[in-house]
């Protein structure tokens, strides 16, 4: 019970999603067209729902 927990509340943190992300290094730009990526599929999202 309390593994699930834990894990639970990893998975709220975000945290296993930011490990993968550092695991090599992202350039800059590389970061920036990610960022531009998720706004438009967020965008998207709230458009088609709202």
């Amino acid at each position: 019970n309390a593994l699930r927990r834990f894990r639970k509340s990893v998975e709220r943190a975000g945290i296993l999603r930011d490990v993968a992300r550092h695991r090599y290094y992202e350039k800059p730009s590389e970061k920036r067209k990610r960022k531009l990526i998720t706004a438009r599929k967020r965008m998207s999202r709230r458009k088609r729902y709202h």
